[in-house]
C-alpha cells in the first residue's frame, strides 16, 4: 500500500463504514452517526469521482433517512434497514479493494 493522501482517506472512510455497521446493530435506527457517515461518504465520493458506485451510495443514503425519520414500521422498516447494511457492506467491500490496491 502506498501512503498517499488518497488511500488513507479510503482507508479511514473503511473503518467508519465498519464502524458504522457495527453501531446500526447495537443501537436504535433512529440514531444520527449513519447520517454523518453518509454525509463524509458523499464528500468523499464527490473528491475522488469514480471510486464508489453513485447508486449503492445514494441507496444508502435514502435507507438511512428512511429509517431516521422512521417514516416505516413493521416488516418495510426491517425491509430497509436490510438493505442500509447490504449497501453499507458493498461500500466497505469497494473502500477494502481501494486501499488494498
Amino acid at each position: 500500500m502506498r501512503y498517499a493522501a488518497t488511500n488513507i482517506t479510503t482507508f479511514v472512510m473503511l473503518m467508519f463504514t465498519v464502524w458504522v455497521i457495527i453501531t446500526r446493530f447495537r443501537s436504535k435506527p433512529d440514531v444520527n452517526w449513519p447520517l454523518f457517515y453518509y454525509l463524509a461518504a458523499v464528500a468523499f465520493h464527490l473528491s475522488v469521482p469514480g471510486m464508489l458506485n453513485e447508486w449503492i451510495l445514494y441507496a444508502g443514503v435514502v435507507s438511512a433517512l428512511l429509517l431516521r425519520f422512521e417514516f416505516l414500521g413493521g416488516i418495510a422498516a426491517a425491509a430497509v434497514r436490510v438493505l442500509e447494511l447490504v449497501c453499507l457492506a458493498a461500500l466497505a467491500y469497494q473502500f477494502g479493494g481501494r486501499v488494498s490496491t
